[in-house]
């Protein structure tokens, strides 16, 4: 059960994120990839001692649940590692699996019935997920339902999810030709694509294209994509003082790093 205060979490903390996401998409934005590298290692390393302070139902939906975090810390963990050793195209291809963690961890404990929560658990994964686009879709209403009775909140979500999944290009008041889907630019990254290969290469020479600004938007991503995880996840294993640790931790990592980049540091 998600309260209202819950609720109000969710569209504050979605105003933050779109805020950091806004700034730092803007070209004005300086280096700040070695902040964002500690920053996001410290939040991960906090919630991974606060995972491990409980054992947790063995029932297949919170079985579920936990195996999905355990993804997301993982693959963060590994982007980071990845960054370190200059793997840059490795690390890029290992965003998506986060937020594809981020995305069917709330999907599950949300919207599945019981028999999609079984075959989800079988080894031979019988269940197929719902597209990206409809799992958003459903969970967008559960976890961010309360933001609809305000109009600047519900903007602020609807930008979310527009940043996250582009508008329907059928919706002519949203769509805009111009808009990629973060989605598509995050599979592009995993699947050796386009966008992938053409990062290979510097003009003609075989040499890695990415910018500081490409590292710190796919590192600050990745950290965004856990800590909307973590935050519902022990709302719904009724973690309370987690969550409420979590929430702390969400607020600052955003008011500090807005900080930072409205200094232009």
């Amino acid at each position: 059960m998600i309260s209202n205060e819950s609720y109000i979490f969710l569209a504050v903390f979605a105003a933050l994120a779109l805020v950091a996401l806004i700034y730092l998409l803007s070209p004005k934005v300086s280096t700040l990839v070695e902040d964002i590298t500690t920053r996001g290692a410290e939040f991960r390393e906090r919630v991974d001692v606060l995972l491990r302070r409980h054992e947790y139902p063995n029932q297949p939906k919170e079985v579920l649940m936990v195996g999905y975090v355990m993804i997301a810390l993982q693959h963060h963990r590994a982007i980071w590692l990845l960054k370190e050793a200059e793997l840059y195209g490795s690390a890029f291809a290992l965003v998506r699996p986060v937020f594809d963690a981020w995305l069917r961890a709330l999907w599950i404990n949300a919207i599945a019935t019981p028999e999609e929560i079984e075959q989800a658990s079988r080894s031979q994964n019988e269940l197929r997920f719902p597209s990206v686009t409809k799992m958003a879709a459903d969970i967008r209403p559960v976890y961010f339902a309360h933001a609809e009775g305000d109009t600047e909140r519900a903007k602020i979500v609807d930008d979310w999810f527009n940043v996250f999944i582009s508008p329907d290009p059928k919706d002519k008041d949203k769509a805009d030709p111009r808009v990629t889907s973060l989605w598509k630019v995050l599979h592009g990254y995993t699947h050796p694509g386009a966008r992938q290969l053409a990062r290979l290469f510097t003009g003609t020479e075989i040499k890695p294209n990415y910018s500081q600004l490409d590292i710190a938007q796919a590192l600050h991503l990745t950290t965004m994509a856990l800590i909307f995880l973590m935050w519902p996840f022990f709302i719904s294993m009724g973690k309370e003082r987690e969550a409420e640790e979590v929430h702390a931790l969400a607020l600052r990592y955003f008011a500090d790093f807005n900080k930072r980049l409205n200094k232009s540091e």
